[in-house]
């Protein structure tokens, strides 16, 4: 078993990675154990999918992977620290928010929030595709659904998120019955697929179709764009202010106001996104 332990640039809130990670875990793309602060997914390497174990601490996370060799470890380590935001200093932000009279109480309380994003940029889409107007219990269902029809299997009993080409393969009506999606929403998923392989995408982090190409797509709104700017390519200073969980945090102001108050968090803005999100507590869309 060859393991090796993640610093981070700072410290993490473990709690937070735990939750967040947790309310978005598909059966058997991953598996979320909170009490245990661990967290296990497949992860791609060059020579192949590897099952990661992560055990998170204050101050970085402990990376474990049966057979991989200092190669695997060093790509393995970069995905880590890129999908969990384990390099970026976040005293900057600190700072900037400090005085702010939203922002600078939840910093304080929750000072070492991170920007979670994602391992794979299709898993990015397809998933807020998933679960766009239904419970996160639901998207969560469909995410299965989804993984069991048109993933692959993978080492240590865990499955491989589907390719937007195994998705364009089998047409929007499989799709839709596979599922259990509306025609519309089978239809947007598809579109994205679509998108995703005319780009010749390899299931790397990040999103190949721009703001303008993702708004092309039928389905897709400027909340879907807004948060896979956020999460899907990591920005640090994407903001959502079509988000209800947001502006319910917000004291239920409208979307221009949400706007309007989050140009003065630039350029951390996607971490005030991730406070808000934290702060809120009836649940709902969380960082």
């Amino acid at each position: 078993m060859s393991s090796r332990f993640l610093k981070s640039n700072g410290l993490l809130d473990p709690g937070h990675m735990m939750r967040t990670l947790g309310i978005h875990s598909i059966p058997t793309l991953d598996i979320n154990e909170p009490s245990e602060f661990r967290h296990t997914r497949l992860i791609a390497v060059d020579s192949g999918p590897m099952a990661v174990e992560l055990g998170f601490a204050t101050d970085g996370v402990e990376l474990t992977c049966a057979g991989a060799t200092a190669n695997d470890l060093d790509q393995l380590e970069a995905a880590v620290r890129a999908w969990l935001d384990l390099d970026t200093d976040l005293s900057g932000m600190q700072e900037s928010f400090s005085p702010d009279p939203v922002l600078g109480p939840l910093v304080e309380a929750r000072p070492w929030l991170r920007l979670v994003g994602y391992l794979n940029g299709f898993e990015a889409a397809a998933t807020t595709i998933l679960g766009q107007q239904v419970t996160l219990a639901a998207g969560r269902t469909f995410g299965g659904r989804f993984l069991s029809a048109y993933g692959s299997e993978g080492p240590g009993g865990l499955r491989i998120f589907p390719t937007p080409e195994a998705v364009v393969s089998r047409g929007t009506e499989v799709l839709r019955e596979t599922i259990g999606l509306t025609k519309t929403r089978a239809g947007t998923l598809f579109l994205m697929a679509e998108g995703f392989a005319a780009k010749d995408f390899a299931g790397t982090s990040g999103i190949p179709l721009d703001r303008s190409e993702l708004l092309a797509l039928r389905g897709v709104g400027p909340w879907t764009a807004d948060y896979l700017q956020m999460r899907g390519r990591s920005d640090p200073d994407a903001f959502v202010p079509g988000d209800l969980v947001a502006r319910r945090a917000l004291d239920r102001i409208s979307e221009r106001e949400a706007a309007a108050l989050a140009s003065s968090w630039a350029p951390y803005r996607s971490y005030a996104m991730v406070h808000l999100w934290a702060a809120d507590s009836m649940g709902g869309t969380p960082a």
